[in-house]
């Protein structure tokens, strides 16, 4: 079977899509529970009807005689939303019931009463208000209004591009419901379409699932250094680990509108890791090329949330709900957002100039270059440089086989793919490369005590990773894919192991080399592949720049991203599930004490290769 919304493949007897986490039942009126956060150690929504039947049973013996149970609304990664009847007030509400076997975790139960905590403080229409909060046994669940319609995200599915008019409306909505939470200390975080309900009767905006906010206290659901929030929606300085506060909210609304305007988002590639790098590379398309029509106010509010630098944004809320309805924006302590934009749009003309200027002065010498060369006949060629940068090995171009058919499930069915030529580290990114980013002040350090320098790095969060290889290895440096690891472990003659066809425990820190933890890299010489990759199995996983998804369906799945494959096994990896076609996987949220066994290596295109396929 297939998901009705998503077109996903399901599992016969489902209750929720695994893929959109909407419900599988039929009947009642469509109503608007929002994206429901996922977990941190990212268990899908694989509910079965009978267990959504079985939890009902249960929520209806918690809520009691003056309460009705009528149906599943969705699911997502840790919770369960009902529809209920309250027989005495005579209106439906929505009740999110935490899954009962997450209750042991810690982290996911602190999570879900953070949640109730944080919302029951914000009072305002543009907020998914909390009726109360109840436990009974191991069964926890939160009580909410009940919004009949959909979402945003929804309506761009449906639409597209959205009318001028009607953007400014969810702009305004949506900045005045994150100025009160703002003012009350409370951080979003996961501002995105999924998270805004629209109530059918009215159009009103309503803002929902505070599951990761932070408090005014500092208290977050998220350990220190996780990134937190939906990729497509994150703010440059959370991308790259800097401090973010609540100007990384303005920004997601930012983009948000520009994908209402423009029906789609600033920023788009091929996969979310070229995504990121773009939005850290450079402005997005200016909107007037894509939506004439679109007001120059409204156009300014866009741009500016969309500032690179947080204090070139708008400061608050507040601004941009003032803004929109023709008013000085005024930030109290802050510079308003109309002399920001002012003060960026001047520096933007004075590098511009500066820009103009270092272009002369680069054709002037090109200009003397060229006559002096013209001159200088028989002179020497310059070198060409080098293929891939120094300690990489270079992965010729060609057509590699991909998965197996006789390993697990997630690596079926074998397929082949055609690659260009890139270079691949020779071994792991060690403690000591990673020591020279974080002193250069590019990154946090993931030790508490420094590890020896020649041990592979862990603890590195996945985007941490993508911005390392893109600051070691200019311009392209990058994780490679998951297709690339595979090439570089199998080779084109598809090899099991990336030393031959058969187990060879002296060639890899696996479990039963018993050591108990990462050697130093480079220690198994004879786990090398022939083009001389070392380390590829064991020691630690590695992060690759590919988000899960099923090899029988390539099209990545609607949140494909939530998940990123990581490969080769760890020091404790059985021997049997240590092979070069093996997929586990992350999700870039995971918490730094949960990479301690994953480190990464990067990847880079081999300079002047011919793009796949064109040879």
């Amino acid at each position: 079977m297939n998901c009705p919304h998503c077109s996903a493949p399901l599992p016969d007897g489902a209750a929720f899509c695994t893929a959109c986490g909407r419900s599988l039942t039929a009947g009642g009126p469509t109503v608007a529970t929002g994206a429901l956060t996922p977990p941190d150690a990212g268990r899908p929504a694989g509910m079965t009807r009978e267990q959504a039947d079985q939890l009902a049973v249960r929520l209806q013996d918690a809520l009691g005689s003056g309460f009705k149970v009528e149906r599943p609304l969705g699911s997502g990664g840790f919770a369960v939303v009902y529809l209920v009847r309250d027989l005495t007030l005579k209106r439906q509400i929505a009740v999110k019931v935490l899954s009962p076997d997450l209750i042991q975790s810690h982290t996911v139960l602190e999570r879900f009463r953070r949640e109730a905590e944080t919302v029951a403080q914000l009072s305002h229409p543009h907020i998914v208000p909390l009726y109360f909060v109840g436990q009974k046994d191991d069964l926890v669940y939160l009580a909410m209004e009940c919004v009949t319609g959909g979402t945003l995200a929804d309506r761009l599915e449906r639409e597209g591009k959205l009318p001028v008019d009607e953007v400014a409306r969810i702009v305004r909505e949506v900045a005045e419901a994150l100025a009160h939470a703002h003012k009350r200390g409370v951080v979003h975080r996961d501002i995105k379409p999924h998270n805004v309900l629209l109530e059918a009767e009215t159009g009103r905006c309503l803002v929902t699932d505070f599951g990761i906010a932070r408090t005014a206290e500092g208290a977050s659901l998220t350990a220190s250094g996780m990134l937190v929030g939906t990729a497509a929606y994150l703010s440059p300085e959370q991308i790259t680990g800097s401090p973010a506060d609540h100007r990384s909210d303005l920004y997601a609304l930012g983009v948000m509108a520009y994908e209402m305007l423009t029906g789609g988002p600033p920023f788009t590639g091929p996969t979310p890791t070229a995504v990121l790098m773009k939005r850290l590379a450079s402005p997005p398309t200016p909107l007037e090329k894509l939506r004439p029509d679109v007001p120059r106010a409204l156009r300014e509010v866009v741009e500016g949330c969309l500032a690179h630098d947080p204090a070139e944004r708008f400061q608050s809320g507040t601004d941009i709900a003032r803004a929109l309805g023709g008013q000085t924006p005024v930030s109290g302590g802050h510079q308003t957002a109309e002399y920001t934009l002012k003060a960026r749009k001047r520096r933007e003309r004075r590098r511009r100039i500066a820009a103009v200027a270092a272009a002369l002065v680069v054709l002037a010498a090109a200009v003397g270059g060229a006559y002096a060369l013209l001159h200088r006949r028989g002179a020497p060629a310059a070198p060409a440089p080098p293929p891939v940068d120094s300690g990489m090995v270079v992965i010729p171009g060609g057509t590699y086989t991909i998965g197996s058919d006789s390993q697990s499930p997630s690596a079926r069915p074998a397929h082949r793919v055609s690659l260009a030529a890139f270079g691949i580290d020779r071994h792991e990114v060690t403690v000591g490369d990673y020591d020279v980013y974080v002193r250069a002040g590019r990154s946090p350090a993931p030790w508490t005590a420094k590890p020896a320098d020649d041990l592979p790095v862990t603890g590195v969060l996945w985007a941490e990773a993508v911005n390392y290889c893109a600051w070691k290895h200019p311009p392209d440096g990058r994780l490679p894919s998951e297709e690339e690891w595979e090439a570089a472990a199998r080779g084109t003659a598809g090899r099991t192991y990336p030393w031959g066809d058969r187990w060879d425990a002296a060639a890899a820190n696996t479990q039963s080399a018993r050591r108990g933890a990462p050697a130093p890299v480079g220690s198994f010489p004879h786990g090398a592949s022939p083009e001389g990759v070392e380390d590829l199995i064991g020691n630690v996983w590695e992060w690759t720049g590919s988000p899960m998804t099923s090899y029988g369906e390539r099209a990545p799945a609607p949140q494909a991203s939530s998940y990123y494959v990581i490969r080769g096994g760890a020091f404790d990896t059985p021997d049997a599930a240590a092979t070069a076609t093996y997929r586990g996987y992350l999700p870039p949220t995971a918490a730094r004490s949960e990479l301690q066994k994953t480190g990464f290596r990067c990847a880079m295109p081999r300079r002047g290769a011919a793009p796949a396929g064109t040879r």
